[in-house]
């Protein structure tokens, strides 16, 4: 390819990786959130004054929904940026006779303003631009503009921001900036615990000097994605199936509590599958995690007393950790460290049960792997 082609393509976008039921989520949330704007605006302040101060907060519906991961996006850039700049705005318009010097100073200087603070927010630029060039009815709000239609508006996007984003599993709005454990530990989580941290992160990025659309956590997030994805790679055939334990207990949906804990004291395990009539699996028996929250000796033997002679139906955990056959390896690591399960049920094809996968079985499997990957290199040295 040619050099010309070359830089031709690089102004074309990037393939999208926004899935449509996103998409449509982002429109929907925008849309809503100017709806709201425009309805404060016209309770507070009539007239066309409050409604041009909905071309910025478009810009922001923009940011806090289509890219609700974005720092740009979060509370404090948000309301801050929006503030700060229509501060800078009033002040330019009130101080600066000439209008175009007055324009072009309220944006350079909102933009300084808003780095300076941590609350960098494109639409502020809007903000601050709206109070010099936004015509007499915004002029006769003087410092009044801050609070409508600025504040109000900016504050009826965060409020539908907090309410769409938070809608989805999966999608937390604010952002959160670390990857703690989820048991309130300082460590960070288990499948955070790579060579590259949070804290490298952070120091490349000052290293840059630039402002990067991406917290710390983000960029860390995206390395530990691409490092699986690697693993899987260079893991090469290797599936759940492979190191799945064939020959595992199941228990009948209707099997009485006492003779599955008698079953699983004979095999010395801790859980087994629960298999419908079918033979398909639809939860997992665990009696030791089922009393892990027994405060007190007596409440578990009472609890056992209780339980002993329901079917196994009624005390198993319904949602346990399931795979196929086929996944690789590398992508069952990942799962398993996300959910922190200790045991995953493995299907085949048909979705009956195949095997279970345990974490005994995954270390003997890194260890084999780290062995035979140590061997290789010292023949590759003796060579």
């Amino acid at each position: 390819m040619s050099d010309s082609s070359s830089r031709w393509r690089d102004w074309l976008p990037d393939p999208a990786t926004v899935s449509w039921p996103e998409r449509l989520r982002a429109g929907i949330g925008g849309a809503l959130a100017i709806l709201l704007v425009s309805l404060f605006a016209a309770t507070l302040m009539p007239g066309t004054a409050g409604l041009l101060i909905a071309a910025s907060m478009g810009a922001s519906a923009v940011i806090v929904f289509g890219l609700p991961t974005s720092p740009l996006g979060q509370p404090w850039p948000l309301i801050g940026g929006h503030l700060i700049s229509a501060l800078v705005g009033v002040l330019c318009q009130r101080l600066i006779p000439e209008a175009h010097l007055a324009a072009a100073l309220a944006v350079g200087l909102a933009i300084i303003a808003m780095l300076a603070c941590r609350c960098a927010h494109p639409p502020g630029g809007a903000t601050a631009l709206t109070a010099v060039i936004g015509g007499a009815a915004i002029h006769e709000l003087g410092f009044t503009y801050l609070l409508h239609p600025v504040l109000s508006g900016a504050f009826a996007v965060l409020l539908m921001g907090l309410l769409l984003n938070n809608l989805l599993s999966g999608r937390h709005y604010p952002l959160r900036k670390h990857l703690n454990s989820k048991h309130g530990a300082r460590d960070p989580a288990s499948q955070a615990r790579g060579p590259v941290r949070e804290v490298d992160m952070a120091r490349a990025l000052a290293e840059q000097d630039v402002l990067v659309d991406l917290t710390p956590a983000e960029l860390e997030q995206l390395y530990l994605a691409a490092e699986r994805h690697a693993a899987r790679r260079m893991a090469g055939p290797l599936l759940c199936a492979d190191i799945a334990s064939r020959d595992v207990l199941s228990l009948a949906h209707d099997l009485p509590a006492s003779d599955a804990w008698r079953l699983l004291h004979q095999r010395d395990v801790g859980s087994a599958p629960v298999l419908d009539a079918a033979g398909r699996v639809i939860g997992l028996f665990a009696p030791g995690e089922m009393l892990q929250d027994a405060p007190a000796l007596e409440l578990a033997q009472a609890a056992l007393e209780h339980w002993h002679a329901k079917p196994v139906s009624q005390l198993m955990q319904r949602s346990p950790l399931q795979i196929a056959h086929r996944l690789p390896v590398a992508e069952l690591l990942a799962r398993m460290s996300a959910s922190e399960a200790h045991l995953c049920i493995v299907l085949d094809d048909a979705g009956q049960l195949y095997g279970l996968i345990s974490q005994t079985d995954l270390l003997v499997h890194l260890f084999h792997q780290q062995l035979f990957a140590t061997q290789g290199g010292l023949a590759a040295a003796q060579n």
